[in-house]
């Protein structure tokens, strides 16, 4: 399992250099812990790519996810860049003032609107943003051409 400790050793080390580059290069933005120790960011490239890597207390990765299209292996230089901006910045410590993060505070309020009220946010956003709008679709399951 791919641990944040050494992740290093445990990926082509081609894809931990560039990784590495990017991260020098501070292409890592909007790093956000979105849920205990879950983090979400946008990667600068050449285009942007968001990643979202997921810890267990034991700092192993326990999810990873990128919208790239590398299909060379498991683990990207995005993916490298974003553990090295977790690493460094020390993210998977705890701190009581970010202990829910975004998703729950997001899942507290939409407990709160009416079916219909949801379904206009997300219809709202669908309109304005066609990445969003795509992965809705493919989660309904519509195939994305």
């Amino acid at each position: 399992m791919l641990s944040l400790k050494n992740f290093e050793a445990q990926v082509e080390s081609k894809i931990v250099t560039r990784g590495f580059d990017y991260y020098e290069q501070d292409n890592v933005e909007e790093v956000e812990q979105v849920g205990d120790l879950e983090f979400s960011a946008n990667i600068w490239g050449t285009t942007e790519y968001s990643v979202l890597i997921k810890l267990n207390p034991a700092l192993e990765v326990v999810e990873h996810d990128c919208d790239c299209p590398y299909d060379w292996g498991d683990v990207c230089k995005h993916k490298v860049a974003v553990l090295y901006y977790i690493k460094d910045a020390k993210l998977y410590v705890y701190d009581a003032k970010n202990d829910d993060g975004t998703l729950h505070k997001i899942k507290q309020d939409l407990s709160k609107l009416k079916k219909q009220e949801i379904i206009d946010l997300i219809l709202e956003r669908a309109k304005r943003n066609k990445k969003f709008r795509e992965e809705v679709l493919f989660e309904l399951g519509y195939e994305i051409d």
